[in-house]
């Protein structure tokens, strides 16, 4: 008898051990899902927020303020401009402008940053449109080169409305 009453001990003592694993599994999958629910609530929180866009135009592209830019841009001109206008199937106006971008300097150019604008009656822009142009490298415009373009604008102004329709280089990229 004195080993059932050491038997016994010992099997109660196994049914609470048994006991403190189940709470123990318990507790420990508790916290994992507030882990994992905290997880999404902080990932939620982070990418519901809007991306920043990227700026306009050609990343890295030299600007006027620039020193290089301001004493090459002279070298740069717009020839042969000629600017169309169509309705579109949904009745509004767009503008196609064409025009040959001439490197007059001794460098060579690997992007261009070309604005579209519509200038109204006191010569003051109703509509512009950024245009990055990057030649491939058959086309780069070399020194003494020319590059054709042709770019358009949707929703434009009405044709009453505008002056003059106008090409501009706006930034370089040697």
């Amino acid at each position: 008898m004195s080993e059932q009453n050491q038997f016994n001990p010992t099997f109660e003592q196994d049914l609470g051990k048994t006991k403190d694993n189940k709470t123990y599994l318990v507790v420990s999958l508790a916290m994992a899902l507030l882990f994992v629910i905290a997880g999404l609530v902080t990932y939620k929180s982070y990418s519901s927020h809007p991306k920043t866009p990227p700026l306009p135009g050609l990343a890295k592209a030299l600007r006027p303020g620039n020193s290089d830019y301001d004493s090459y841009i002279s070298k740069v001109i717009i020839t042969n401009q000629e600017q169309f206008y169509a309705t579109n199937a949904l009745g509004g106006f767009q503008i196609t402008a064409k025009g040959r971008i001439q490197n007059l300097g001794d460098r060579m150019i690997k992007g261009l940053e070309v604005k579209l604008v519509a200038y109204d009656m006191d010569n003051k822009p109703l509509k512009e449109r950024l245009f990055s142009v990057v030649p491939d490298l058959k086309s780069e415009i070399l020194a003494n080169g020319t590059l054709p373009v042709t770019l358009s604008m949707g929703n434009a102004p009405e044709e009453d409305l505008v002056r003059e329709i106008k090409l501009e280089v706006t930034g370089l990229i040697f």
